[in-house]
């Protein structure tokens, strides 16, 4: 008997995709609520309204379906914008990932580093995915700066977006207090007067 709820594999938006994002969408949201101790392949697909089997047919355990999901919270990075100033960059830089922070990965995060799962691999490739993408996007945004004249030359651009993001994630996984625009405006002009006083410059001997 065929499975009613595997759709072809090869056409992108058909039924085999909506089935994945039902599953991701299901294994995110039973993270959030139950933990991952309770997280198992039956209670997502019954979540999603699949049989287990559609499961398997694309994930061998648990772990690589709770992999796959994560994966899907950074297929879009937060992109810095170039309005010209250092300042405006970071402040708008630091709104959007406010935006993503108080949606549904800003939830899942909290439950992802606060749970028995936070020692898991998926956990550290999705830390990872999240700083490459930041990192790489942010070196030109600060590249920029540079150019200018805003900053010295030997400017570290991933202390730079690290002082302005440190405050975000602090208050999202420790105090719970409100992650809001005048916290992006703070934390953009303190991080864009340190680096044009120079005091997140390379060191050298």
């Amino acid at each position: 008997m065929s499975d009613p709820d595997a759709g072809p594999r090869t056409r992108p938006g058909g039924r085999s995709a909506r089935v994945r994002a039902a599953l991701f969408e299901a294994t995110l949201a039973e993270l959030v609520e139950n933990g991952y101790a309770a997280l198992s392949i039956s209670t997502v697909a019954a979540r999603a309204g699949v049989h287990r089997t559609s499961v398997y047919r694309r994930w061998p355990d648990r772990d690589a379906l709770l992999e796959a999901a994560l994966a899907s919270l950074t297929a879009e990075p937060v992109r810095p914008e170039d309005t010209g100033a250092l300042e405006t960059d970071l402040r708008r830089y630091a709104e959007g990932i406010i935006t993503v922070l108080n949606g549904p990965a800003g939830t899942v995060l909290q439950a992802l580093l606060s749970s028995d799962a936070r020692s898991l691999p998926q956990a550290d490739r999705l830390r990872q995915a999240l700083l490459s993408s930041r990192r790489a996007l942010s070196a030109q945004m600060l590249a920029r700066a540079v150019q200018r004249g805003e900053i010295p030359a030997t400017t570290v651009a991933d202390d730079v977006v690290d002082l302005l993001v440190a405050p975000l994630y602090f208050r999202l996984l420790l105090t719970g207090e409100a992650l809001d625009d005048a916290l992006a405006a703070r934390t953009a002009r303190a991080a864009a007067a340190a680096a044009r006083a120079g005091a997140l410059t390379a060191q050298t001997d």
